[in-house]
């Protein structure tokens, strides 16, 4: 009788770790009509405030350095060493965020402001077989204050989003 315990013990205990396995991804950040040489300071905020969030809600989170894409330069040996580390630590996708910057009426650049970002697409690629799971972009809109707490708003809110899409195309429930 005691055996059937040990057993049965086991076994569910193996189920209960299948049942709950937690979700995880690399996060990957490429900062796209900015400085060239410099990463802002909005890029770094971005990557941590969606880092943050998705760890507050129980994923396994890991981001590699925040990639310049100079004009007329193709990033994808960049993104490969992202993908090759991501599979590395046996994590599950690798989220993609590309930052659009425009600097054009702005007055510091280096400004961890909305003001500066046109737009922020992105899309999370499943590293079993490199196919996009979901994708999406965010646009940044007035609603928000033209300062670091508002870019951390919207940054909050665009993880929100890429949570629930994932959550929709079979992710954690």
């Amino acid at each position: 009788m005691k055996m059937y315990k040990k057993v049965i013990l086991a076994l569910l205990f193996v189920l209960s770790g299948l049942a709950f396995a937690t979700p995880s991804f690399s996060l990957q950040v490429v900062q796209k009509d900015g400085s060239e040489t410099v990463v802002f300071e909005a890029s770094y905020m971005i990557e941590q405030v969606i880092l943050d969030y998705f760890y507050e809600h129980a994923y396994i989170v890991s981001n590699s350095p925040v990639i310049i894409q100079k004009k007329n330069v193709d990033v994808s040996v960049d993104l490969q060493k992202s993908f090759d580390a991501a599979q590395e630590g046996s994590l599950d996708l690798i989220i993609q965020l590309v930052v659009t910057y425009n600097l054009s009426d702005s007055n510091n650049p280096e400004e961890a402001v909305l003001s500066n970002i046109d737009l922020i697409e992105w899309k999370a690629v499943s590293l079993s077989d490199r196919s996009v799971v979901v994708q999406g972009k965010a646009i940044p809109s007035k609603k928000y204050r033209d300062d670091d707490d508002g870019l951390s708003y919207f940054a909050n809110e665009l993880a929100s989003n890429i949570k629930s899409a994932l959550e929709t195309k079979g992710g954690k429930k």
